[in-house]
């Protein structure tokens, strides 16, 4: 069977998937990889192209295949051959998502006449990711979306992070709590905890990270995002939206509002949003505005060089503490 596995980045998680079932259904199977980008297209063409009804089964991988020039040509080569005893895969990164006019038609009409089973991904979309760590772990979609914020969305990753938390489970119940010991966790997922940390008026724990990690400008723009959703909510309760305390009440509740959310033309998982609910309550609509453009203000003046960046989102963190509660 020949695989080709095109378009963006969660692509990955289709071709790791492809490629543990072909050594699931043939242990042993001999396996071979080339790359275009050190020039193993040709080995890669001499490789597929040597035949024996005796031979062992065979798995054969060619990467980035996108740097081929005559792509086109190359696949219906490839689909005319009489291949015995071969598994082959072709990787086709292409993060734009976009395929030429002619090369999605041949793909169209290979797959139509099952010359070569054809996988694009041609947007940006966490289905195949999410679907994974659901099924593996047998956990509910909260809990996929906290966790794939702990440790990020790059397949290779999530793979190697799922494999290790069902080790450490070994059949026990998913605790959340507990997973945040053995996993590890990312950057982006650090810098989440002491914005909400600080959302909470928690800093003390904050300034010892920022002490260590120097991540000042990741907090300020963090906080950024967080306040101006958390306006967006407050501003939401006082048109008369009563959002709900159940999250799968919330869920239905946040499709009618999705849009207002969207971040370079992205929509948030509900259960980030619904998350920012309980820390939103703790703040006046008014004091919510004005730190949405203190955050603004904060950033103006250290790009401007009026301010230290340590100094500006010290003294930024402190005025949120203090407005916590405050009516």
């Amino acid at each position: 069977m020949i695989y080709f596995i095109g378009g963006k980045k969660q692509r990955e998680f289709r071709y790791f998937e492809i490629l543990e079932k072909i050594r699931k259904e043939n242990a042993g199977i001999s396996e071979s990889f080339f790359d275009v980008d050190l020039k193993e297209s040709e080995k890669f063409l001499e490789k597929i192209n040597i035949n024996s009804i005796f031979a062992n089964q065979e798995l054969v991988v060619l990467k980035r295949a996108e740097k081929l020039k005559n792509i086109e040509e190359i696949l219906k080569y490839i689909a005319n051959l009489e291949i015995i005893n071969k598994e082959i895969i072709i990787d086709y990164d292409r993060e734009d998502g976009k395929f030429g006019a002619k090369l999605k038609k041949l793909l169209d009409e290979m797959n139509k006449n099952k010359s070569m089973k054809v996988f694009l991904f041609l947007k940006d979309t966490e289905e195949e990711i999410r679907e994974y760590v659901k099924e593996e772990l047998k956990i509910n979609g909260k809990d996929v979306a906290i966790l794939l914020e702990m440790i990020g969305k790059n397949p290779f990753k999530v793979r190697s992070e799922v494999a290790k938390v069902k080790i450490f489970l070994n059949g026990e119940k998913f605790d959340i709590e507990k997973i945040k010991k053995v996993v590890s966790v990312e950057k982006e997922y650090q810098i989440y905890e002491m914005t909400r940390n600080i959302l909470l008026s928690n800093p003390e724990d904050v300034m010892r990270y920022l002490e260590q990690k120097k991540e000042y400008m990741g907090i300020l723009y963090s906080l950024y995002s967080e306040l101006e959703a958390m306006y967006k909510i407050s501003s939401l309760k006082l048109k008369g939206i009563n959002f709900s305390k159940n999250y799968n009440t919330f869920k239905i509740q946040f499709e009618e509002i999705k849009e207002l959310f969207k971040s370079n033309n992205r929509i948030p998982n509900s259960y980030v949003i619904f998350k920012k609910i309980e820390l939103e309550q703790n703040y006046t609509n008014k004091n919510l505005k004005n730190l949405v453009f203190r955050c603004w203000e904060t950033e103006k003046d250290i790009k401007m060089g009026k301010i230290e960046m340590e100094t500006g989102v010290e003294m930024l963190i402190m005025e949120i503490c203090s407005l916590f509660r405050k009516k």
